[in-house]
């Protein structure tokens, strides 16, 4: 991922977790997205080549992102793109200086 160019991280994504929050007027609960930080993200496409030898990942993959190396992401969170939420199901890390790291995104259908 060093030839990853810094002006394509041109995108916003939220990581956080969920929270259930109670709704005053009618005591009903619900789950609520709670963002806990921000990163600048930029798009990522596998060719056929990568698509195939990574298993497992191919047929429940909805986004690939890449984003600048940060220790602070991990599989326990939830992301928030474009208005959409996802599992973080994976990340490919590179933990050299000045490295990029590609995080899969799986979209959450409800939370449970």
């Amino acid at each position: 991922m060093k030839n990853y160019n810094l002006s394509r991280l041109n995108k916003r994504v939220q990581f956080g977790t969920v929270k259930t929050v109670q709704n005053p007027i009618n005591g009903t609960s619900k789950q609520q997205f709670v963002p806990l930080f921000t990163v600048w993200y930029g798009e990522y496409t596998l060719t056929v080549n990568n698509t195939i030898s990574l298993t497992g990942t191919t047929a429940t993959t909805d986004e690939l992102i890449v984003v600048r190396h940060d220790e602070r992401i991990t599989t326990a969170l939830l992301a928030l793109l474009d208005g959409v939420e996802y599992k973080v199901a994976g990340i490919s890390s590179d933990s050299e200086l000045n490295s990029y790291d590609v995080v899969t995104l799986t979209k959450v259908n409800g939370h449970g």
